[in-house]
This record gives C-alpha cells, sequence and structure tokens, in this order.
C-alpha cells in the first residue's frame, strides 16, 4: 500500500510540476527564436456557427474592424444546421469580406470545418467561434509567424473576462494561465501540443481534415506536428472570451473535452509515435495521464486508508481530508467566495470528476463531436 501511495503522488506531482519545469529547462536548452516578418498572406478567417443569434451582432461587427488589409481578408461563417435567425442577421451586413456558407444539415464542428477548408480562398485559415472577440492586430500577429515556412499552425492567447464571479470562472481562469506558461515552453522548441479551438491558424495547404469526432484543438496540431512543420505559440494574438460562470457549463465542456481527447488518443495512436520520442512523451504526460489523475487520486485515498496505523500517514489522511472538505466548501460557496483556499479544491475535483464521466462516455461510447451554444460576449477591440 505505501508502493501504490508513493507511485500515485509521485505521479501525480510530475504531472503537474515536474512536466511543465522539464519543458522549461529544454526551452532554454535547446530553444530557438521563430522567424517573424510582418507579413499580410491571404486570409480566411473561418468561424463556425450553430444557432448564435445572441452573440452573432458583437462576432461581425468585431471581426469588420480587424487591422488586417481589406483585400486580403474574407470572413467565412460557415452554419452548421442553423434554425434560428442567425443568417438573416449576417446577411444584414453589406460588407464584400463577408461570405455565408449555409450547411443545412448539422454535423459538427470539424465536419463543418473540413466542408468550408476548401472553399477558403485565403492562404492562411484562421478559425474562431461565434463568441470570441479579437483585439485589433490578432490576424497581424499570428500571421507573422508564417514568414517561416516551416511554420504550419499557430495558436493565439485565449483570455477570459469576468474571471472573479464566480469560484467556476476564478478556476478557469487559473487554469488557463497555467496552460499559457507550459504553451509558451512547447512553442520555444517549435513543439506545441495543444493549440485552442478559437484561436488557430493554419496553412490552407496543411490542413489535415481531422476526424470529426476528435476536437480541432487536439487533432489538428498534432497531425500537421506529424508532417514535421512547427506549431506555435503567439502570446501577442489576443482574444477574450466570458469566463464560464456556470458549474453545469463548465463540467460540460470538462466532459466534451476529455471524451474526445480519449477518442483521440485510439484514432492518432499510430500518429502519435510519428511526433517522436518527445511528441509521445509530451502526450502521454501533458494530456493522458492529466485526463486520469482521478484514478491515482483514488488510489492514493484507499492506500491511504490501509496505512492509518502509521502516524504519518495517519496525517497523510489528515490533509486530504481537509482539502476534499474545502472543496465541498467552494462547491456550496461558488458563487459567493472568492477565497483561493476553497476555489482551488472545488475545481480541481471538477475538472477530475468531469474527467471520469468523461472515461465512462468514452467507453459507452457517447457523442462528443456537438457543441453548444455560445455565452454571452463583451467587445475587447
Amino acid at each position: 500500500m505505501q508502493i501504490v501511495f508513493w507511485f500515485s503522488f509521485c505521479l501525480i506531482f510530475f504531472v503537474y510540476f515536474v512536466y511543465p519545469l522539464s519543458v522549461l529547462f529544454m526551452a532554454k536548452v535547446s530553444g530557438k527564436k521563430t522567424l517573424k516578418e510582418s507579413i499580410t498572406p491571404p486570409l480566411s478567417l473561418v468561424i463556425p456557427i450553430h444557432n448564435e443569434e445572441k452573440v452573432i451582432r458583437d462576432r461581425i461587427e468585431n471581426a469588420l474592424v480587424l487591422a488586417y488589409p481589406r483585400d486580403k481578408l474574407e470572413i467565412i461563417f460557415a452554419l452548421d444546421g442553423c434554425t434560428d435567425k442567425t443568417k438573416d442577421i449576417i446577411s444584414s451586413y453589406n460588407d464584400l469580406r463577408i461570405r455565408v456558407i449555409d450547411y443545412k444539415e448539422r454535423a459538427g464542428k470539424v465536419a463543418t470545418l473540413n466542408k468550408t477548408v476548401p472553399q477558403a480562398k485565403g492562404e492562411i485559415i484562421v478559425f474562431s467561434d461565434a463568441n470570441t472577440i479579437h483585439t485589433l492586430d490578432t490576424l497581424e500577429k499570428l500571421a507573422r509567424n508564417f514568414a517561416d515556412p516551416q511554420v504550419g499552425c499557430v495558436c493565439g492567447k485565449l483570455n477570459y473576462t469576468d474571471t472573479q464571479s464566480t469560484l467556476v470562472s476564478k478556476g478557469e481562469n487559473l487554469y488557463w494561465r497555467y496552460e499559457h506558461f507550459i504553451k509558451k515552453q512547447e512553442s520555444r522548441l517549435g513543439k506545441l501540443l495543444i493549440t485552442n479551438g478559437s484561436i488557430q491558424a493554419v496553412r490552407k495547404e496543411f490542413y489535415p481534415y481531422p476526424d470529426p469526432e476528435i476536437a480541432d484543438d487536439l487533432s489538428i496540431p498534432i497531425l500537421i506536428r506529424a508532417k514535421g512543420y512547427k506549431v506555435l505559440y503567439e502570446p501577442k494574438a489576443n482574444v477574450y472570451e466570458v469566463a464560464t460562470q456556470s458549474i453545469k457549463e463548465e463540467f460540460s465542456q470538462k466532459v466534451r473535452i476529455v471524451s474526445q481527447g480519449f477518442k483521440a488518443t485510439i484514432k492518432l495512436w499510430n500518429t502519435l509515435f510519428q511526433l517522436g520520442a518527445f511528441g509521445a512523451f509530451q502526450f502521454f504526460v501533458h494530456k493522458l495521464l492529466r485526463w486520469m489523475i482521478f484514478l491515482f487520486l483514488i488510489l492514493i485515498l484507499i492506500a491511504n486508508a490501509f496505512l492509518t496505523e502509521i502516524p504519518f500517514y495517519r496525517h497523510t489522511l489528515t490533509i486530504q481530508a481537509i482539502f476534499y472538505l474545502f472543496a465541498l466548501i467552494g462547491f456550496f460557496l461558488r458563487k459567493k467566495s472568492k477565497i483561493r483556499i476553497f476555489y482551488i479544491p472545488f475545481y480541481f475535483c471538477l475538472v477530475n470528476v468531469a474527467s471520469m464521466v468523461a472515461l465512462y462516455r468514452f467507453f459507452t461510447n457517447g457523442e462528443t463531436r456537438m457543441w453548444e451554444k455560445a455565452h454571452t460576449t463583451r467587445n475587447r477591440t
């Protein structure tokens, strides 16, 4: 039981602390600066949409004021089985840069992207979401990375607004700050593992047409890296979204993302080994093991319960009990408390319970390709 306890503890510690530090070390030792030049190649901003009449005006108006040459930018709204007034609202804007591609049957985000990319005119395709607001220079900051012909995909920085309203939003914001740190180090190696679907750009010729069952921000960078091209993180290409305020919304989102991740592990198994030893290590530690942390948390708790005759383990069991008690308090105070000692345990447990549900959904073959409507945005230009 002591072996089980310490193996599980060390693995969790390795995933959350040793891995980021090891990537930081590698980036300092062998990281290289990427060629960046002020270029403006023909660019297509592709926004897949399903019933977004409440937020689509903000999205359109934001896209129309972006600082990119008018004659080199097209804005494609790819409607995935919309049944509301989204199409009518978009059509009311008289701007030659706007294109509407209306797919009558809903197929899911990735399937919609796969059908839309061949129709895009740009050399660079930038994918975004209906609830995402770009800063004025976002497209320019993304485009400059493609001055390097070895760059196949670039991810921008997602920032959250309204991060102090609830424990859910505070936890989500803390998680993304942690992820930004890891992304920066992976990017210095030219080996960013996971992008973000609300702000990622690819060379059209390298677009890999991923399986619709796998999230685009997971499959696209892996498939492009497998072909030998760089995948980078551009922290100065900023976009904004309202942080999730609802525990139900955040939980459902996490379950869907991790379910797709488990599917990706199976469907991209051979591709993962084409990433080389470091790439396979990245995926195994940064994603797969992190999705499985809940198993090791359970093992630690069970092993600890069998070791209470030893004073040290009585203390570790007490620490675990306090941690989960704080998480429970955080759950009941999620709309009121702003105390970190509550929201960190609460969000940590929320994410791991979602991973547990996701594993069950994976084995029961639950649907994961559809996305829900975006929540309200605030214009940040």
